[in-house]
């Protein structure tokens, strides 16, 4: 048996993981859809309504959120995103989830995505 193994993670460790039809309705109905890519890659094209908060600003608390507020990470295709909603949740703010499969699910599901103006 190797000596060495990956400690399990407790349910509650990481947030709760939805898919971006579901993140759509949700932020609909109010929810704060974050965008946490770069601001380069946010301008390029993003969902519909997302913020862009990218993790330098999640970092120094810089977030313009508020702790009860439902918060939506997403990113393009859904690895950095994780870190990033696990970041908020240990910041207190206490109704975070990722979004599944990021922006390129996001555009595969036919769901609006709009560009930034420079």
């Amino acid at each position: 048996m190797w000596p060495f193994r990956r400690a399990s993670r407790a349910p509650s460790s990481s947030p709760a993981t939805i898919d971006v039809r579901e993140a759509w309705a949700r932020a609909r109905k109010g929810a704060r859809l974050v965008d946490v890519r770069s601001e380069r890659e946010f301008a390029g094209g993003h969902p519909k309504g997302a913020r862009n908060l990218p993790p330098a600003r999640i970092k120094t608390g810089d977030t313009g959120l508020a702790l009860q507020d439902e918060i939506l990470v997403i990113c393009l295709s859904g690895h950095r995103s994780p870190r990033q909603a696990k970041r908020l949740a240990t910041m207190g703010y206490a109704n975070v989830v990722n979004v599944r499969g990021g922006l390129l699910a996001w555009k595969h599901a036919g769901l609006p995505v709009k560009a930034s103006r420079r």
